[in-house]
């Protein structure tokens, strides 16, 4: 491996290193309530499906009603989401925003849209062609993530 190569690899490995750091803390805090990656993800896709109960998440996302469950119950702690037993099936649930879990939507969709931006910016600085390998080499990489899993 070069010094450039050497380099390149570093830099990524930095970068990968600080979103896991950061995954491992809160995402972020809207009036004083923190809030983290499961949480976030859980309300992406309550807004994506809409009104839907605890099942069709859970399958949507890969993962258990249990795990659902729990973070359900963190987020209408904190007011984000209201939940409604099915008079149908007394066991299903089903999920809806409060005001408050759409304001905070809202503030965390605006700071995906900043960062996106700041991004954007930073890419604009390449010529198309640096822009193509950029994302040559992240197809690649995501190449051998996905073989390695």
């Amino acid at each position: 491996m070069n010094e450039l190569h050497q380099a390149i690899f570093a830099g990524l490995k930095r970068i990968v290193d600080k979103i896991i750091f950061l995954g491992k803390r809160k995402m972020f805090e809207f009036q004083g309530k923190a809030f983290y990656p499961s949480e976030v993800h859980l309300l992406l896709a309550l807004k994506e499906f809409g009104t839907t109960n605890t099942t069709r998440i859970a399958e949507s996302l890969g993962i258990t009603k249990g795990a659902i469950s729990q973070t359900v119950t963190r987020l209408v702690a904190k007011d984000v989401l209201s939940k409604t037993r099915d008079t149908a099936n007394k066991n299903e649930l089903t999920l809806h925003f409060t005001s408050f879990g759409r304001d905070a939507l809202a503030h965390y969709e605006h700071l995906v849209q900043a960062l996106t931006a700041k991004h954007a910016e930073i890419l604009a600085r390449f010529t198309d062609q640096e822009q193509h390998a950029i994302r040559r080499y992240l197809q690649e990489v995501d190449t051998i993530i996905l073989a390695n899993e």
